[in-house]
């Protein structure tokens, strides 16, 4: 079967719809899967999964994994992280104010996927932020492609977004470990498609261009991703997932204010 989508804003990602991930057969779960990795992520609406459904479809699409600086919803599901904002929180959202792609700073067995559903949800905050690497990708002159064509970043955990995990480690009582770094090619390839990899919140430096055109050209990328027609900004209900590659996708939380958030986080490998 086929199922029915509908691209999202700007193009970046498209929802599945008319379909109930509790009874999800072997064919669908294909499927999904084959649409996520060429539209880089996924929306589907109001499933109101419970762990065990939602552990259960994260394993259609690949391992999960445990995140260990995010809290676990318990021991039966250690693979489910609870994201929570309460109303009196004044610092940083998780993961806010600069786009990026998870992990990027590992070297290797950089976790792929991401996903999030929406337990509790905050009338007007909240959205998630996302970014077409593939749709900035397209767009850029055919001179920077050439620059960038052999380009490699610098990846950091102690990168611009690292003041968000520090405060929720410390809101944990965990011991921040030491930074680590991880160099990747700038341009990669999914199912055939060119994508931009530049995760702004970790991206320190680009290597194998020109020495004098090196901050040029990351402060440029920065700047093509973060442009208004690569961006949709998803709008939650309760019960919603959103599930990204994150070799292709560029991802921030929004601000939330005086109000309570939760949600629970999978990431799969």
């Amino acid at each position: 079967m086929n199922l029915s989508i509908t691209p999202g804003k700007n193009n970046v990602g498209a929802y599945i719809n008319d379909i109930d991930l509790k009874s999800l057969d072997q064919n669908q779960a294909k499927e999904i899967k084959k649409i996520l990795n060429q539209y880089g992520v996924i929306f589907i609406k109001k499933q109101y999964l419970d762990p065990e459904a939602y552990q259960n479809f994260a394993k259609t699409i690949g391992q999960p994994v445990v995140y260990p600086r995010l809290k676990s919803l318990d021991e039966k599901f250690p693979f489910i992280n609870v994201i929570e904002r309460k109303p009196d929180d004044k610092n940083l959202s998780f993961g806010s104010s600069w786009l990026h792609q998870d992990t990027s700073y590992l070297a290797c067995n950089r976790p792929r996927y991401t996903m999030l559903m929406g337990i509790e949800i905050p009338v007007g905050q909240g959205n998630t932020i996302f970014s077409s690497g593939f749709n900035a990708y397209n767009k850029l002159p055919n001179d920077i492609k050439e620059k960038i064509k052999d380009a490699t970043g610098v990846f950091s955990s102690a990168g611009p977004i690292a003041v968000t995990r520090l405060e929720r480690e410390k809101e944990m009582g965990i011991q921040s470990s030491e930074s680590m770094e991880a160099e990747h090619p700038i341009v990669i390839a999914v199912d055939g498609k060119k994508t931009l990899y530049v995760s702004p919140g970790h991206l320190i430096k680009i290597k194998n261009v020109k020495d004098d055109e090196a901050e040029y050209l990351k402060n440029y990328l920065v700047d093509q991703v973060n442009k208004e027609e690569f961006i949709f900004s998803y709008e939650w209900d309760k019960g919603d997932i959103c599930l990204w590659d994150n070799l292709s996708i560029l991802h921030m939380a929004s601000e939330i204010k005086n109000c309570r958030r939760v949600m629970h986080r999978i990431t799969i490998k």
